[in-house]
């Protein structure tokens, strides 16, 4: 008789444990979204700020030291190559001209003399009517003659490029983008610590490039000939096609030995097609592209999660398996700033857990879930942002650091 009362009582407290589970559990349901694993394209982003500038840029300065007399441009002026630009005065070097053309003439006389008297010695020593000294002594002083002819004319030479100097032609097709003297001004040249006068600079603005930074952790993925999309700032949302032309090959770091130290590498992108409107120093965004998928398999960035500490940890999502979230270890592989390539791990039509981010981030092996239907009408969007709760906030808000984020790097 005790048997059978203690049989009893252990299946009353078995089924009371039962529905005291089950009752527990069934308040634990947590509402998520899902998204379905699909194939479709998928692009890897390198974005950085740059700004406009020529592809080819000649500062022009002045080889000799002189006043300006003649400006013959304005800041904006188209220039053909050769076209006089601006004229020094020329007087000290048509002087030099002058000087060195009457040395030449001198010297050229003294040559004619000094050979005549050789020639002339030069059959006297062959009848032995001169010492050998003497013919030696005439012979030296021909020869001295001769290399001061050359070295006159070197000196005439010399003095007319000097003074061709102080015309100055443009030595390229463009446009005088900076203007920064006037007539009257002097003039003076570099040396190895003082700059030069840097009288104008020409652009030929038929061929346009973006100089951007990029960051280094971005760079390694960067190579030449890759497909660009730039946004120059003053033309909105007008988007130009370009290809990178020019990767550094070293660093720039700014903030060194700081907390915020960054290392920049210049990358420059070409234009595919000039606009006329583009100017020099117009700031713009370059997006690089520098993988591209056309048929991946693809997620949404925000369904990955990563579970377990340190080296045990897991990179993963979680599927949707009879009513229970459970996580499944993944691969990935290049990502765009909302989706993320998989590359092992899931089959394509597969469900995983989107969000909110609230619930995803706590959101355990096992648990479980009750999937948010997505409405059906446009009424029903007011019912959508009613149910998302607490985590639908949170998760908007996260979207939107990730990705700005992504662009940032």
């Amino acid at each position: 008789m005790k048997k059978k009362i203690f049989i009893a009582a252990g299946i009353i407290v078995v089924l009371l444990i039962i529905i005291l589970l089950n009752i527990k559990f069934k308040g634990k349901t947590i509402t998520v979204k899902v998204e379905k694993v699909e194939r479709g394209e998928i692009k890897s982003v390198v974005s950085a700020p740059g700004r406009v500038s020529p592809k080819n840029e000649v500062n022009i300065s002045s080889d000799i030291m002189g006043k300006l007399i003649k400006l013959n441009v304005r800041e904006g002026d188209q220039v053909k190559r050769g076209k006089i630009i601006a004229e020094l005065e020329r007087t000290r070097e048509e002087a030099a001209v002058e000087v060195a053309r009457s040395s030449l003439y001198s010297a050229e006389a003294s040559f004619e003399l000094k050979k005549s008297t050789f020639k002339r010695k030069e059959k006297l020593y062959e009848k032995s009517l001169i010492s050998k000294e003497e013919f030696e002594v005439s012979k030296t002083e021909f020869r001295m003659a001769e290399l001061a002819v050359d070295e006159r004319r070197a000196s005439l030479k010399n003095a007319l490029e000097n003074l061709n100097k102080t015309i100055i032609r443009s030595p390229i097709n463009g446009v005088v983008t900076r203007l920064n003297v006037e007539e009257g001004e002097t003039v003076v040249t570099g040396t190895m610590n003082n700059p030069g006068t840097v009288l104008m600079v020409l652009s030929d603005l038929s061929q346009m490039e973006v100089e951007c930074e990029v960051d280094e952790s971005d760079i390694v993925d960067l190579e030449i000939d890759q497909f660009a999309e730039i946004n120059v700032d003053a033309f909105g949302d007008s988007i130009f096609e370009g290809h990178v032309v020019e990767i550094s090959n070293a660093g720039r770091t700014s903030g060194m030995g700081t907390q915020e130290e960054v290392t920049n590498f210049e990358v420059k992108v070409t234009f595919d097609k000039t606009d006329s409107r583009l100017r020099p120093g117009m700031s713009s965004t370059v997006d690089i592209i520098s993988a591209l998928r056309d048929s991946a398999l693809k997620i949404p960035i925000q369904c990955i999660v990563e579970r377990g500490k340190d080296e045990k940890k897991k990179t993963g999502v979680f599927i949707i398996e009879n009513d229970k979230a459970n996580f499944r270890e993944i691969e990935t592989g290049i990502s765009s700033e909302i989706d993320i390539e998989i590359i092992e791990g899931l089959e394509e039509g597969e469900m995983v857990v989107s969000g909110p981010y609230s619930v995803l981030l706590k959101l355990k092996d096992g648990d479980n879930v009750k999937v948010k239907k997505p409405p059906k009408e446009k009424g029903d969007k007011e019912n959508e942002e009613k149910d998302e709760g607490e985590g639908g906030k949170e998760e908007k808000g996260s979207g939107r650091g990730r990705k700005g984020a992504r662009v940032g790097g």
